[in-house]
């Protein structure tokens, strides 16, 4: 068992090399890892008090001397990602999110490492629903990291994956029967260790983390047989495409949409990815990105900004709304309405001669 973490104890001493050494640099500062990761450097027992990032817990230190270590952090596409490096036997107390679902997994535990009086091992998968209490005890060196997210959009997330990671398939709050494979926690825990010790994250590390999560706790749908579910889920999406279309300039909460289309959400999810090959909420926001693009070619739309458009279709965040309207049609939302108006030039020259 110890050969599998080979490259885990080595990212380990490094760290322990690199402090010593004085690379972490000033105490207590926040350190920005280039983006998105940001590090802090743990040096007094109440810097854990946000072990997961904004959870406020309480910390206490249960060994003499100095704490050392780092804590980590990340806020991506509405997921926060926590980790930290501690240097010191401590314990943790608390709820880890007040509304949230919190997935943590342990890089490297040492012996003599605790959640709720249960003995946890290095691959260990935790699960804390918004509010329930988490009570730890970490030996010195251990290395973990936490996804921190809605249920609602766990499940989103799953079904991108293909996999159904509803509340029922999760279940309550403790450590999963099982624990995740030695080579996904091993390479995991390499890339980890790399921010840790001040170095670039790999990108999309996070995401890499809430995958591996998503594979280890969820399951692949059931198969019924595929020629009735496709006439049922195409019954769901036209029921859920006339909701939707009714209601596109008006928030639009998910459970409407099943409610909608008589069907649980788990279901709306895999009907959206049998017939469209897409999820509900992706499929809300390209109507919303096509009515904007619409709305930059009329005559009233073009003499507002793109943030009024944007708005009156419920997207209220520029930022987002350029990267998706990119990703989308391959150009800027100005870079769309710039082609209007000098086709709309053109014609009105061509008209005058």
């Amino acid at each position: 068992m110890l050969k599998s973490w080979n490259a885990c104890t080595q990212a380990v001493c490094g760290m322990k090399l690199l402090r010593k050494e004085g690379c972490f640099g000033m105490e207590g500062i926040l350190q920005q890892v280039p983006s998105p990761w940001h590090r802090i450097e743990i040096s007094q027992v109440e810097d854990l008090s946000d072990a997961v990032h904004g959870a406020g817990m309480e910390a206490t230190q249960m060994a003499r001397g100095k704490l050392s270590g780092s804590l980590i952090f990340s806020e991506q596409d509405g997921v926060t990602y926590s980790g930290g490096f501690i240097e010191g036997r401590v314990a943790l107390r608390g709820p880890l999110s007040p509304d949230t679902l919190s997935l943590g997994l342990g890089l490297w535990l040492p012996g003599s490492s605790w959640h709720s009086f249960t003995e946890v091992k290095t691959g260990d998968v935790a699960i804390y629903h918004g509010g329930d209490e988490h009570d730890s005890l970490y030996a010195p060196g251990s290395v973990y990291a936490v996804a921190t997210l809605s249920a609602d959009q766990l499940e989103q997330e799953a079904g991108k994956n293909g996999m159904v990671l509803d509340r029922a398939a999760l279940g309550g709050t403790g450590i999963h029967n099982r624990s995740m494979t030695p080579e996904v926690v091993t390479a995991l825990a390499a890339e980890f260790s790399r921010i840790h010790t001040g170095n670039p994250a790999r990108p999309g590390l996070g995401k890499m983390l809430l995958r591996a999560i998503i594979n280890h706790l969820g399951r692949p749908p059931y198969n019924h047989g595929r020629r009735a579910n496709t006439h049922l889920h195409a019954r769901i999406v036209a029921r859920a495409r006339a909701y939707i279309v009714e209601h596109l300039s008006e928030p639009i909460a998910l459970d409407d949409i099943a409610a909608a289309a008589f069907a649980s959400r788990r279901t709306l999810y895999r009907a959206f990815a049998d017939i469209l090959d897409d999820t509900p909420q992706t499929y809300v926001r390209r109507l919303r990105l096509h009515r904007i693009r619409r709305g930059l070619a009329t005559d009233r739309e073009r003499a507002c900004t793109i943030a009024v458009v944007a708005n009156e279709w419920g997207i209220s965040e520029l930022g987002r709304l350029a990267g998706w309207y990119r990703e989308l049609f391959g150009e800027l939302p100005s870079e769309t309405l710039a082609a209007f108006k000098q086709s709309e030039s053109a014609q009105e020259g061509s008209t005058a001669h």
